[in-house]
């Protein structure tokens, strides 16, 4: 056996094992320079099919869902549409069924959104934007303004672009 090689100290150098073990800090970057801001938003009193033909014909999984002022209620996706399909309505408040009218015709965003969502406010640090969703365990978070309006949407994807250096 070997024996093993003494280091030694050599003047002005820092040994290997006191390196700093903090990351310098990137460059600050807010939610406004990664964000897609031409969101598409669904009004709330969308009826449900209408939801599903907007989803798939933006070729996207979800959309915020907003009030007549187009502040955010809640946001709906394609697993909200496909819970609802599994339950058949049966959260709908059948006074809410007009007669002659069908269950899923009467339907509306506001009806399966997912409620209680996270939201960040426009100029949020990335930082802080991927622990408010990590905590909150979701891929897309609405940006608004100070008076509650969508102004664009950042997801798990454009972390992912941020990092890489893509535009």
């Amino acid at each position: 056996m070997q024996p093993i090689p003494q280091t030694r100290s050599i003047p002005g150098a820092t040994p290997f094992d006191e390196r700093p073990t903090e990351r310098p800090a990137p460059n600050p970057c807010t939610v406004d320079e990664v964000m897609t801001r031409n969101v598409v938003t669904v009004p709330f009193d969308m009826p449900l099919q209408a939801v599903a033909e907007l989803l798939l014909d933006c070729g996207i999984s979800g959309a915020p869902v907003v009030d007549d002022a187009g502040r955010v209620l809640g946001l709906v996706s394609k697993t909200d549409l496909v819970r609802w399909q599994m339950d058949d309505g049966e959260d709908l408040d059948p006074r809410d069924v007009e007669s002659g009218q069908s269950v899923e015709d009467a339907t509306t965003a506001a009806d399966v959104m997912t409620k209680g969502i996270v939201i960040v406010q426009a100029g949020t640090s990335l930082s802080e934007a991927a622990g408010v969703m990590a905590r909150a365990g979701v891929h897309r978070v609405p940006v608004v303004d100070a008076a509650g309006m969508v102004v664009g949407l950042v997801t798990s994807m454009d972390f992912v672009r941020w990092v890489a250096g893509l535009p």
